[in-house]
């Protein structure tokens, strides 16, 4: 008598192991672009608490700075929290001395940072904070 049916042993695994790395690439890449979008929020804040704190007519650009650094560390490694580009708009020693009351002063953060999804070529990722205050 003829088999009429094929054998089928063996055909789960194969198609586990040709959709394996489709599955590994994507569960990868939704928990570094989670990461990415966490350190995203974490700069928007530190740069909205540089702004609180560049709105007050006394402060400098150093504490402007001191503030921002020191709201990045927890979203932040030491070594990327002192590399971020900080600018502060308008710039000037004291950015709200001898402005009008209501004149907006902006905080941007920047870094670069890397996204590793294996299997993928994904180079480095500008990410930038921004934060706007009004001048008290």
């Amino acid at each position: 008598m003829l088999r009429t049916t094929r054998d089928q042993r063996g055909a789960a695994a194969v198609e586990f192991a040709l959709l394996l790395p489709l599955l590994v690439m994507l569960v990868f890449g939704i928990v570094e672009f989670s990461v990415l979008y966490n350190r995203q929020q974490g700069l928007h804040a530190a740069a909205r608490e540089g702004a609180r704190e560049a709105a007050l007519p006394t402060s400098t650009q150093g504490d402007i700075e001191d503030r921002v650094r020191e709201a990045l560390e927890g979203v932040l490694s030491d070594a990327d929290a002192a590399a971020a580009d900080i600018s502060i708009t308008p710039n000037q020693a004291r950015p709200c001395d001898l402005q009008p009351v209501g004149t907006t002063v902006v905080v941007t953060v920047d870094i670069e940072d890397q996204v590793e999804i294996p299997l993928v070529d994904v180079s480095a990722v500008d990410i930038t904070g921004r934060g706007e205050f009004r001048c008290e």
